[in-house]
C-alpha cells in the first residue's frame, strides 16, 4: 500500500511521520519549497502536552512562556503560571522541522508532484468557506525586536472586534496579530491601531514587517472522509473557535489518520476518534451569541479576573488548554457575588 499526503504542513507532516515510522510507503506532496512561511501566531499552547503527545518535538527550539496579560474593556490582569503556558515558534522553522522529521523516518517529499497512492490524506489547509459567517480572519506579522520580554499579551475585543488581538514573544521577534469573526469591517485599520498600542506599551519600536492575512475555519467540515481519502487539520476545519488555535488539532488529526491506515480501521473510525479526542474544543461559540453580548461577556470576564485571582487562573488555564475548565457556571457565580 502506498499513501499520498497532500500538504506538508503540521497535519500532513505528522501523518507522514507516523506512517513512515511503521514502514508504510508514503509520499508527502506540497506546492511550496521548504522552508516556507505561513500566517500564524506560532503558539503551541500547553507545550508539556505537545511533548507528551508528540515526543519528537522535544528537540524543537522556541521561547517557552509562563506569563500572560489579559485585557478587555477598561480591565486587565496579569498571571504567572507554575507550568509553561505556550511555546512560541516561527512557522517557517516549525513546519520545516516537522517535514524533516517525516523525511528522516522515510517519507518521500515531492514538490509539485501528482499523487499516486491508493490512499490519500488531504492536508491542503484552509479551503474557502461556503458561509463566511462560519469563518474568521486573522492579520499577523512577525516583527523583529531587540528587546527581550516574557509576557504574552491577549487583548479581547480590541477596537470593538468580535475576537482578540495578541502579542507573542519569540526569539528575536514578536508576533503581533488580530483575529476576528467575519464579517468584520476595517480590520486593517484596527490592526494598525493595535500596532500603535503595543508601541505605546514599549513592546515594539517599529512596525517594519509584512502583514499577512488568513481565513480561519470555525466549523468542521461535514464530511472528513471518503472511500479513499481522510481530511485532516485546517482542511477539515479543525480549529478551536474560542481562540483560533489549530496546530495541536492538526497534528493530532494527522496522527489519528496514520493510525487509521496502519491499523486498517474503517475510515468512519477516524471521524469518531477525532470527535472523541478533541471534538469538545471545536464547539462553536459565535452562533450562540450576539456580537454585543459576546463582547460584554468577555470584557466582564476580564474585569472579574482582575479582582478574583482564582477566576483569573481559570481563564488563563482554559485559554491555553492547561486545564479544561467549564467556565460558564464559574462566571455566573462570580458575576452575582
Amino acid at each position: 500500500m502506498r499513501v499520498s499526503v497532500l500538504g506538508a504542513g503540521p497535519a500532513g507532516s505528522t501523518a507522514a511521520y507516523y506512517l513512515a515510522r511503521q514502514g508504510v510507503e508514503v509520499e508527502l506532496l506540497d506546492r511550496a519549497s521548504f522552508p516556507r512561511d505561513k500566517p500564524c501566531a506560532g503558539g503551541l499552547f500547553n507545550p508539556l502536552l505537545y511533548e507528551r503527545e508528540f515526543p519528537h518535538l522535544r528537540t524543537l527550539s522556541g521561547a517557552t512562556l509562563y506569563r500572560v496579560r489579559f485585557s478587555g474593556g477598561n480591565a486587565a490582569f496579569g498571571w504567572e503560571s507554575d507550568q509553561p503556558l505556550v511555546k512560541t515558534v516561527l512557522r517557517e522553522e516549525f513546519d520545516h522541522f516537522l517535514l524533516n522529521q517525516a523525511v528522516a523516518e522515510g517519507a518521500h517529499f515531492v514538490q509539485n508532484g501528482n499523487p499516486i497512492g491508493t490512499v490519500l490524506i488531504d492536508a491542503r489547509g484552509v479551503q474557502p468557506p461556503k458561509n463566511y459567517r462560519a469563518a474568521g480572519i486573522c492579520l499577523v506579522s512577525d516583527l523583529k525586536t531587540s528587546r527581550d520580554f516574557d509576557t504574552v499579551h491577549i487583548d479581547y475585543c480590541f477596537g470593538g472586534i468580535m475576537g482578540y488581538a495578541w502579542a507573542f514573544p519569540k526569539r528575536g521577534y514578536v508576533n503581533v496579530g488580530l483575529g476576528a469573526y467575519l464579517p468584520q469591517r476595517n480590520i486593517r485599520g484596527i490592526y494598525d491601531l493595535y500596532i500603535d498600542t503595543l508601541r505605546g506599551r514599549g513592546i515594539i519600536s517599529s512596525c517594519a514587517g509584512i502583514c499577512r492575512a488568513k481565513i480561519i475555519p470555525f466549523s468542521p467540515a461535514k464530511r472528513i472522509f471518503t472511500d479513499d481519502t481522510l481530511v485532516v487539520g485546517d482542511a477539515a476545519g479543525f480549529v478551536r473557535p474560542a481562540t483560533g488555535e489549530g496546530i495541536f488539532f492538526a497534528m493530532l488529526s494527522g496522527r489519528i489518520a496514520a493510525q487509521t491506515i496502519i491499523e486498517q480501521h474503517a475510515f468512519s473510525w477516524y471521524e469518531q476518534r477525532c470527535r472523541e479526542s478533541f471534538g469538545r474544543f471545536l464547539k462553536p461559540t459565535r452562533f450562540r451569541w450576539s456580537r454585543s453580548l459576546l463582547r460584554r461577556t468577555l470584557e466582564t470576564a476580564v474585569h472579574i479576573g482582575s479582582r478574583d485571582k482564582d477566576f483569573a487562573r481559570l481563564l488563563v488555564e482554559n485559554f491555553f488548554r492547561v486545564q479544561d475548565h467549564r467556565l460558564g457556571g464559574q462566571f455566573i457565580r462570580r458575576l452575582f457575588r
